[in-house]
């Protein structure tokens, strides 16, 4: 015999669809997410609210019918922009990737011009301009091994019976540098960007001691990404290779 007394049990799930949908708009303000994910908890939580309204008979039946009828359209609205919430950031990943891979060809470049560089004057470029002159018109040694080396032998234990000798010569730096074609300018300007010039410096520092001498080269997003809203990216990070601290050539993609 029924009581009169409404069972709890039966507003179990909407109240957890109120408290999902106040969660989710909680997320979405704390957490900075997009205002589809807003909306969406938004309607959770509408939803919620409705159904405990409708089971406890606070509503109309004409509202009812009219709020149920809109609800409709705007969960299928809510529901695809949702999607695209998802949708969008694996777009962007995807365009992330290939920029990023065409940042990091650049800078690969310069790494090698960088070493070559070095070789010749035990120092990094300081800039574009000394690296792009050195590279056009510059040489650098190449030590080449004069014989031939049998296979039962390394090259070292040639050298040493005397079978190889090693000798050093110069090379024309663009010759073994600069091989793609094109204009060897454009490599100094960060890929997609509107011909922003990668950040360079050098120097020497101080290691165990000893002076070392030290590269850095970097493309911040905010460039590589010009043209994308920063929704799902910092502007300051990037794409980096050497170090200003430490005696590195390695970049921050590896």
């Amino acid at each position: 015999m029924s009581t009169g007394v409404p069972n709890p049990l039966r507003f179990l799930f909407p109240a957890i669809l109120t408290l999902g949908g106040l969660t989710i708009v909680y997320s979405a303000v704390i957490g900075g997410q997009n205002v589809f994910w807003l909306m969406g908890g938004l309607l959770i939580t509408l939803v919620g609210v409705f159904v405990i309204l409708m089971m406890l008979d606070k509503l109309p039946n004409a509202l009812q019918k009219g709020l149920f009828i809109a609800f409709i359209p705007l969960a299928l609205i809510t529901a695809f922009f949702t999607y695209q919430s998802i949708d969008e950031p694996i777009k962007f990943n995807v365009e992330k990737n290939r920029r990023y891979t065409k940042v990091i060809e650049h800078i690969k470049v310069i790494r090698d011009w960088q070493l070559a560089y070095k070789s010749v004057y035990k120092v990094y470029a300081p800039n574009f301009d000394s690296l792009l002159q050195f590279v056009n018109t510059g040489e650098f040694p190449v030590i080449k091994a004069l014989g031939t080396v049998p296979d039962t032998l390394t090259e070292n234990e040639a050298v040493k019976l005397g079978i190889v000798e090693r000798d050093t010569i110069l090379v024309p730096a663009r010759d073994s540098l600069f091989k793609s074609g094109g204009d060897i300018n454009d490599v100094r300007y960060i890929p997609y960007s509107d011909k922003v010039e990668f950040q360079m410096a050098a120097g020497v520092i101080e290691k165990g001691q000893v002076q070392v001498p030290v590269f850095e080269v970097f493309a911040r997003n905010e460039y590589i990404f010009s043209d994308i809203e920063p929704l799902y990216y910092k502007l300051e990070d990037g794409i980096k290779v050497g170090s200003m601290t430490d005696p590195s050539t390695s970049g921050n993609w590896e």
